[in-house]
This record gives C-alpha cells, structure tokens and sequence, in this order.
C-alpha cells in the first residue's frame, strides 16, 4: 500500500484534540497523507470519549457508520472510550482494531503492523511536519495529563491515569515548531493545568506560561481551563500585563450548592467560585469566563439546584455548558441511592441553559461598539473568535475579497448581536 490515507476524528475535549493533532504530526512524519477532510480514507482513526454514556453512544455510532460508509478501511479506536472497554469495541464487528488510550503514542506502529504491507519511514522526519491541525486554525498542546483528586462522578482518572506534567522543553519546542509554520494560537490543554509542574519545587503553571511568552513567538496563548482554588495572584497578574495571553478563563463550577460540590469530591465551594470571578473582573474587565454545570447529580434537591440558578444569576459568565449528570460504572456516585428521575433531570438542563443563555447575550451585549482581534477559522470572515472568545462573523455585505482569511488575525467591530455569536465590521 502507498499513498496511505488516514482520517481522524475526534470526540470529547481539547486534551482529545491536542492528542489527535499530535497523532496527526506523527502519521505525517511516518509518511502517510492525513486529511482534515473525509475522502475515502484508506484508514479511519475515531479518538473517542468517554465522559457520558451519549458520549458512548456517539462513538459507537460513528464506528458503525464508518464501517458502512467505507468497508475497506481500516476501522481503528483510540482514546478513553477505549481505555475503558476495549474489550467492548473489539466485539463490534464494524471495528478492526482497538488501540487503548494509554497506548496511543504507540498507534502508528499499531496501524503499520495492521496494515502489513506499508512501506513507512522508520525514522521521524520533520521535514514532514506540516502542523496539521486537522481542520482547525488553533492548535492544542498537552501541558499534563492524568488526575489525582477522583470527583465522585468522573471516570477520567481510570482512563487517563494519574497526573504527570509534560517537560517544559518539550512544550516550548512544540509550540516554536508550529509557530514556525503559521500557527497564530496555541491552547494549553490538560486534565488539571493548575497542578501543572508538581513534581518539582520551581515549576509552575505560572511559570509556564512566563516561559512561553519569553521564549517563543506565538501570537496567541490561551489557557483552556482552571479550577477556581488555583487562581493565584501570579496567574491573574500576567494576564493583566500580557496582551498576548488571551482574556478567556474557564472555571468549572459543576454546582451551586455546597453540598453538592462536597459530595462530587470539589476542592472549593460555590463562595470561593464566586472570588474567583470577582477577582479576574477586578483585574481584567473585559475579560470572557465560561463554565461548566452538572444537573442531576445523585441527591441533588430542588434547593441544590436553585443554588446552581443564584450562582449563574450573580457571576453572569459569557457562556455555561450545561451537562446532565450521567453514570459511569467505575465511579463513586454510581453507586449513590436518590438519583434523579430524567424528567427532573431535563427540567432543571432547561432552567440553567435559559440562565446561560441570557447571561451570553448581555456579556455579548457590553461588547457592542467595541474592536477586538479576531482569529479567522474560515474564509470570508464566516467565522472567527475574538482574544475573549466571543464567536464572531462578519456582515453580509463584506468584500469577500479583502481580509478575513482563515488563520489571519484582524481588528474587527463588534456591532450586534445574532444568536450565539456577534456580527461584525471591518476597521478600516
């Protein structure tokens, strides 16, 4: 076989795409042709998760339909999915191969000994890395892998292991080399990016980030997500003093009522959540902060969850993901009497998602008037996202054959809002 062809997918969060943009670069400088774009793929890699059961679903059902829609491709699954029931997908007759998430360095050796017949380079070539982002314009880079603090709901410290930071070299040389070929941001991706560097006395997460804004070029450094208890001082003052670090916090919440958070195992309350917010906006006004809530946790009462509404209605953040609680077996609240009945469950999803929703269009709303650099992500000004992450689009009667070109960064006018994102002008 020659000219190999391998398409991936990916499910689930930035820690799964930064690994399958590294499965990427790595099947390149093998030698095969990895595209962003399903073409008839000689080899199809789903990187799956496992969070929720629809997760699950998900994975199951794209296998299927890939096996349908290609039968002479190699079927393979990677990722959490299968780190936690491998034997599960090596049962599915629509998948040919199951490479477990903890083996997924290992997944081109994995493919070439499948295939048997492929003649690949056995040597990396960096001539070869192109920084093929599968698609995307931002590229996401694995600071630390792995959890030590096992939430009671969580199935990701089985399937990811125990935490362990990624050497500082090796992260500076990743993000010079995509730099070097045209890449604008970088995302720092992770289990739990605070912890970043524990297993020294002279590194941390801060420092990292120093680091990075001393030693490499990047345009755009964005930090995927903190928890509210690892917010220091040092963190909140180089994004104070940095233009080039991007004005974007995700603090998970999870929930509003104390009791909850103490039964999921969280390591701060819904006061020290609320700090948080207070404090970046004391620093950094127009900054952007996102969120994450769980409705239905095993317990949880009609007053727990008007907790989670008062939370969202004073912290009114620019977006909140809604998740509804799902079982893991392998997990602590599996385990847990009074679960929710779906009917409530779905209910209270409502109820938050309503809150999230008019708090994205009043945070949207205070930005109306102003100029911001925005990150193309398509052509034609179809899409972008702004160093605060509001989702940006630009008006119809743009000259589509002036700027707003994928990967280019341009200072646009936020001038309305249209549904989830804004709509906006060139700056002449």
């Amino acid at each position: 076989m020659s000219n190999c062809k391998v398409y991936i997918e990916t499910h689930g969060c930035k820690l799964n795409m930064a690994d399958s943009q590294s499965m990427s670069s790595e099947f390149e400088r093998r030698g095969f042709s990895v595209s962003d774009r399903i073409n008839n793929p000689d080899v199809y890699i789903l990187n799956s998760c496992t969070v929720t059961s629809t997760a699950d679903k998900k994975a199951r059902k794209s296998l299927n339909s890939a096996k349908k829609r290609w039968p002479n491709a190699l079927i393979v699954a990677t990722g959490c999915y299968a780190e936690r029931a491998d034997k599960e997908l090596n049962e599915m007759g629509s998948v040919d191969l199951v490479v477990k998430g903890s083996n997924k360095s290992d997944i081109v050796s994995s493919v070439v000994e499948y295939i048997g017949d492929y003649e690949y380079l056995d040597t990396e070539n960096e001539r070869n890395f192109s920084g093929n982002l599968l698609g995307r314009t931002r590229a996401s880079i694995k600071i630390q892998e792995g959890c030590d603090q096992v939430c009671s709901y969580c199935i990701v410290p089985k399937v990811r292991g125990r935490e362990r930071s990624v050497p500082l070299i090796k992260i500076l040389e990743s993000i010079i080399k995509l730099s070097k070929v045209g890449v604008k941001e970088v995302i720092l991706t992770g289990t739990q990016l605070g912890s970043y560097g524990f297993e020294t006395t002279n590194m941390s997460l801060a420092k990292l980030i120093e680091a990075i804004l001393i030693e490499t070029d990047i345009q755009r450094l964005r930090v995927s997500s903190i928890q509210p208890q690892e917010l220091t001082d040092d963190l909140l003052n180089i994004w104070r003093t940095n233009s080039r670090l991007c004005k974007h916090f995700h603090l998970p919440l999870q929930s509003g009522s104390n009791k909850i958070l103490k039964n999921m195992r969280r390591r701060y309350t819904s006061e020290m959540f609320l700090r948080s917010v207070e404090r970046i906006r004391s620093l950094i006004s127009d900054a952007s902060i996102t969120t994450d809530v769980i409705t239905g946790f095993p317990g949880e009462t009609e007053k727990d969850h008007n907790a989670s509404l008062i939370v969202l209605e004073r912290a009114q953040l620019a977006d909140t993901h809604v998740f509804r609680y799902s079982d893991r077996p392998g997990t602590t609240s599996f385990h847990m009497q009074e679960k929710v009945h779906g009917n409530c469950i779905n209910q209270r999803a409502f109820e938050l998602r309503k809150i999230a929703l008019q708090n994205s269009k009043r945070h949207m709303s205070s930005f109306i008037g102003d100029s911001r650099p925005v990150l193309w992500e398509d052509n034609h000004g179809k899409s972008g996202l702004t160093d605060n992450y509001i989702r940006v689009k630009m008006n119809g009667d743009y000259d589509k054959t002036a700027k707003s070109k994928k990967n280019a960064i341009e200072i646009v006018k936020l001038v309305k809002i249209s549904g989830r994102e804004m709509i906006g002008e060139s700056v002449s």
